[in-house]
């Protein structure tokens, strides 16, 4: 029995739940799969999956030999990149799910530059605003913004982005320029539905939330900026979103001494102590470009 590639297996079978499903993402038979972790389970002596009609779960001591497996894979994996492929750039597949506003503003442009830097890696890439499952559909990142659900994923923060509450010239020149947070309830609010339903402002220790409401109530901010460009209402959005908008005047930035809070951009991989060099290299992009100081508030190339 090949230990290492019965660990493979094994490691595919604990993440699908399923003997076929892991062998279809391995290319292997059902049969030479499940013969594979029979041998392992006696080279053990010991039970590593319950089976069911239903799924395979790992048993306890399962549960341990996968986290052991993943650790001892992922340092073999790094040390025989550091040792056979020194200073050769990443390979392979990178498969990113990114969030669909934010990809294609931000990433979609800078993916020339990424290519150029790392010619032999492929991209596959999902722009959506659904959660993935990364591990069960075989991402090896993601991108997210915005406040993150308790997850085992490592969430490593990336960028901040400020929110913005504005409104076109011509909306105000009709409606009247609100002074205040309270002052909102008396306007067409555009609502992203994704986020809190309140507005919260704070200044100087104090702080204050309103629920919006207007005419239009919508799950794409993009679609929503371009609403408040037609003069349709006002918006809160961060400036990944609405930074054009404000920089051509088509948008004016509303109640500027009160703060509006931020969202942050996170990388999303499932393994906490060792990264391939294929999710470090585009993470180390990602961070160099959108840390850069006032990237989100001067024009974008």
């Amino acid at each position: 029995m090949d230990q290492i590639a019965a660990m493979r297996v094994f490691i595919k079978v604990v993440e699908h739940q399923s003997f076929t499903r892991a062998a279809a993402q391995l290319g292997i038979s059902v049969a030479m799969t499940s013969k594979l972790m029979q041998q392992l389970e006696e080279s053990l002596s010991t039970r590593l999956l319950s089976r069911t009609t239903r799924q395979v779960n790992p048993t306890e001591a399962g549960q341990f030999y996968y986290q052991r497996s993943l650790a001892l894979l992922a340092e073999l994996e790094e040390t025989h990149s550091q040792l056979t492929r020194n200073n050769q750039q990443p390979q392979g597949t990178l498969k990113l799910s990114v969030p669909m506003d934010f990809g294609y503003l931000h990433l979609s442009p800078a993916l020339p530059l990424f290519r150029t830097r790392f010619p032999e890696l492929k991209l596959e890439i999902e722009y959506s605003d659904r959660r993935v499952a990364l591990v069960e559909e075989g991402f090896d990142l993601a991108l997210r913004i915005g406040n993150l659900p308790d997850s085992s994923l490592v969430a490593k923060p990336l960028a901040s982005m400020r929110l913005e509450v504005c409104a076109s010239p011509d909306y105000l020149a009709r409606r009247g320029n609100p002074r205040t947070p309270e002052d909102l309830k008396d306007h067409d609010c555009l609502i992203y539905t994704l986020t809190q339903p309140d507005w919260v402002f704070t200044r100087a220790g104090e702080q204050v939330s309103v629920r919006p409401q207007g005419p239009l109530r919508a799950n794409n901010g993009v679609a929503l900026t371009r609403a408040a460009c037609d003069h349709q209402g006002i918006i809160l959005q961060p400036t990944f979103i609405v930074g054009d908008a404000l920089r051509e005047g088509k948008l004016v930035s509303l109640l500027p001494e009160w703060d509006k809070g931020e969202v942050g951009l996170y990388a999303l991989y499932p393994h906490r102590r060792f990264v391939s060099a294929k999710v470090r290299c585009f993470i180390e992009f990602v961070q160099e470009r959108y840390l850069a100081p006032h990237y989100w508030d001067r024009p974008q190339p």
